[in-house]
């Protein structure tokens, strides 16, 4: 039987196919106006929650995924979760209160702390906006989000379901259905059509799965022209200085750690100064910790180094879980000879010309501009130069920086990549990217900003400050990552879809499945086994059955976790 939401789905389909046009959508005393993009979307987002209880939302940047999530929110007659980045809480209440939508928002960190026990009973849906920062099946954040799905349905939402490889497309996938999810469309296990790289079964998946739609699907009078890029080289300060750093306290990853400083000063002079001086304090404070006799802990570390949004590219990779220095073994003057080192870089760094930041200067026109970069001590230099807002994960100045931007009080706007997710900013009619990230994605995350639906403009200039070495070698990185990308998230338009097949593959158990362990389990502890268990399930139940097999068992665990099963198993067996 088909659930309320996917009835009033297919309604609101069926009232626009019998139109042609858009539908709106009651909202106390207000209608809201849905393009046929976005019902499609409804309809197609109904189907696979009646089917698997899951779906995957990846329209491309700018045409509306929130409004179609907020709908679907308020056609559902149950408990309703909205996970969304900390900067996107504010827009996303205006969003679902102006649907009418009765649902809880609660950010994507406070998952890790929030001790949630999944209840079969309750009927719940989850929508996760900027669901590839979910991605990383390693993290805490992960992990929490599978088991808070556990018997509900749920909505991933992001642009960019692939940022660094197609596994990250995997991990998405892995919350919303299980591994033989689709052996009726002739894939007998997900996890290994990603393993093997086998392209035509992953585009497959995503056929299946996956709704991603390009700016092509807008009607005309919501269509938001063109953008226009523009490259500009700058040359970055020649500072050899940063090739004879040692490290000596850290051990290996000297090349890595080398690349990542050209970075930092491919960004700004700044940004070098902020981890030059940064990286001085932790060798003093290593000193101290020589003379005192005493280990330098994960907390002094932090002290030393700091937590701004550039840690995961240097910090992480310098950072060990407790350092306890061996006095036999470290040289103090070996850290001191670092030290001096580092004051040489530093030395070299506050001499070096500003030009980069000079050939922004004389960008500066009438047009509302958006400025991006990585570095947090860069966002600063540059707001302070050019007199303009900023933004960044250490606050905003003025503090209502995004409001005067889009009222009209204050014309430029820097960012680092805290911003650069789920904002409208359609006033910016130049997007500037002052530096490249790592990730790719990010700079269609940025471009979209200003470039999706209101905005007027027949054209948005986006702007590339790209260096002229090829030092950390940025530019062919972003592009292999790009390429990959595209390969699989932009196939056939006829790619197939299928329905449930006679002739399905049969169920994939593989020996090291979680379900395996906690069969053994079983067996020792002389408990029956429900034939439920041997097969695959979602992300949230497989780190449920790899819970159990390491742990304490009895009747009433099993007889818990068969009530989470059958929750789990309204979908297609």
């Amino acid at each position: 039987m088909r659930s309320p939401l996917v009835r009033l789905m297919r309604t609101a389909s069926r009232s626009r196919k019998r139109s042609g046009l858009r539908i709106f959508w009651p909202a106390g005393s207000a209608l809201i106006e849905l393009a046929p993009h976005q019902t499609e979307a409804i309809d197609r987002i109904g189907i696979l929650l009646d089917r698997f209880r899951g779906a995957i939302l990846a329209d491309e940047v700018g045409l509306g995924k929130s409004f179609v999530a907020a709908a679907i929110a308020a056609s559902f007659g149950g408990e309703i979760e909205v996970i969304v980045p900390a900067s996107l809480v504010t827009q996303w209440r205006g969003t679902l209160e102006n649907f009418g939508a009765d649902a809880e928002v609660i950010t994507h960190d406070s998952l890790i702390g929030d001790r949630f026990v999944p209840q079969p009973a309750r009927n719940r849906l989850l929508i996760v906006d900027e669901a590839h920062g979910f991605r990383n099946t390693a993290t805490q954040r992960y992990d929490a989000l599978a088991r808070r799905s556990i018997g509900a349905q749920l909505v991933l939402v992001t642009a960019t379901p692939i940022c660094n490889s197609p596994d990250d497309l995997l991990s998405l996938v892995a919350l919303i259905v299980d591994d033989n999810a689709l052996r009726y469309a002739g894939v007998a296990s997900i996890e290994d059509a990603f393993r093997t790289r086998d392209a035509a079964a992953i585009r497959n998946i995503i056929a299946e799965l996956v709704i991603r739609r390009d700016r092509d699907v807008l009607p005309e009078d919501l269509r938001f022209g063109s953008i226009e890029r523009r490259v500009i080289r700058h040359p970055v300060a020649s500072i050899p200085e940063i090739d004879q750093l040692r490290f000596p306290l850290i051990g290996g990853h000297c090349e890595i750690l080398h690349r990542l400083l050209w970075r930092r000063l491919e960004s700004s002079e700044a940004a070098l100064l902020e981890s030059i001086r940064r990286q001085t304090r932790f060798y003093e404070r290593a000193l101290e910790c020589l003379r005192s006799g005493r280990t330098l802990s994960k907390r002094d570390y932090r002290r030393a180094f700091g937590d701004e949004e550039d840690r995961n590219a240097l910090q992480d990779v310098l950072f060990w879980d407790v350092f306890a220095p061996d006095v036999a073994r470290i040289d103090a003057e070996e850290i001191r000879e670092e030290i001096r080192r580092l004051d040489r870089i530093r030395d070299a760094a506050a001499a070096a010309p500003r030009t980069k930041r000079d050939l922004l200067a004389n960008l500066i026109a009438a047009e509302p501009m958006l400025i991006f970069t990585s570095a947090v001590a860069t966002a600063h230099d540059l707001a302070s130069t050019l007199r303009a807002g900023v933004i960044t994960s250490r606050g905003a100045q003025p503090l209502d920086a995004l409001d005067a931007f889009r009222r009209g009080r204050i014309h430029i706007l820097v960012c680092t990549d805290l911003a650069s997710e789920g904002l409208n900013l359609q006033r910016a009619g130049v997007v500037v990217h002052y530096d490249i990230p790592w990730n790719p994605v990010k700079l269609d995350q940025r471009n979209g900003r200003a470039w999706r639906i209101g905005q007027t403009r027949p054209s948005v200039q986006a702007i590339y400050f790209i260096p002229e070495t090829r030092r950390t070698r940025i530019i062919e990185t972003v592009a292999a990552k790009n390429r990959a990308r595209r390969r699989l998230l932009d196939p056939s338009p006829d790619a197939p879809r299928h329905g449930p097949s006679l002739f399905a593959l049969p169920p994939h158990l593989p020996r090291d499945a979680p379900a395996v362990a906690l069969i053994r389990k079983l067996r020792a502890a002389r408990l029956g086994c429900p034939p439920h268990i041997a097969r695959r399930y979602r992300a949230g139940i497989e780190r449920l059955f790899a819970e159990m097999s390491r742990e304490y068992i009895d009747d009433r665990r099993l007889r818990e976790l068969m009530a989470l099963l059958r929750a789990e198993e309204r979908g297609p067996v």
